[in-house]
């Protein structure tokens, strides 16, 4: 004779919680799934773009032996290296600046926004924004432009 045990589930509830459900520790929980993990590239990208929000302050032009190449740089995107290690970011900036703004005050601007862009934008927090002027862009600079 063969015994046969049938088990018996209780049926569940409508309050019961779903396989899936965050409250239970499911698939979907957003601690089990993974972390988000943004590039330094990213995060170069944003600085550059909160830069050239700042006014004033503008990317550098190019160089080449001593010879200016293209424009003046007042629509070059600033030069931005940035290094994220976990949560936390630095950044390093070159840029100009369009004389005869003070450039402690239009580089007291740019750290404060790069860094307020990207703890806004990313959720990392800023540890250091570095930035070197290594030109000043005047009006005669645009003047000199030759057109081909």
């Amino acid at each position: 004779m063969t015994t046969v045990t049938a088990t018996r589930t209780a049926p569940r509830s409508q309050h019961a919680a779903a396989p899936d459900d965050p409250a239970d520790g499911g698939e979907n929980d957003p601690g089990s799934r993974g972390r988000t993990r943004i590039s330094d590239r990213v995060v170069e990208k944003i600085a550059a773009r909160a830069v050239a929000e700042v006014d004033r302050a503008t990317g550098t032009p190019r160089h080449l032996l001593g010879v200016r190449l293209g424009s003046t740089g007042s629509d070059t995107p600033a030069r931005v290296d940035a290094d994220v290690d976990g949560g936390i970011v630095t950044v390093a900036v070159t840029m100009a600046v369009q004389w005869p703004a003070p450039i402690r005050t239009v580089t007291r601007q740019v750290r404060a926004h790069v860094t307020e862009r990207l703890e806004t934008l990313t959720g990392l927090q800023v540890a250091q924004v570095d930035i070197d002027v290594p030109t000043l862009l005047t009006h005669t600079d645009d003047e000199n432009r030759r057109v081909s």
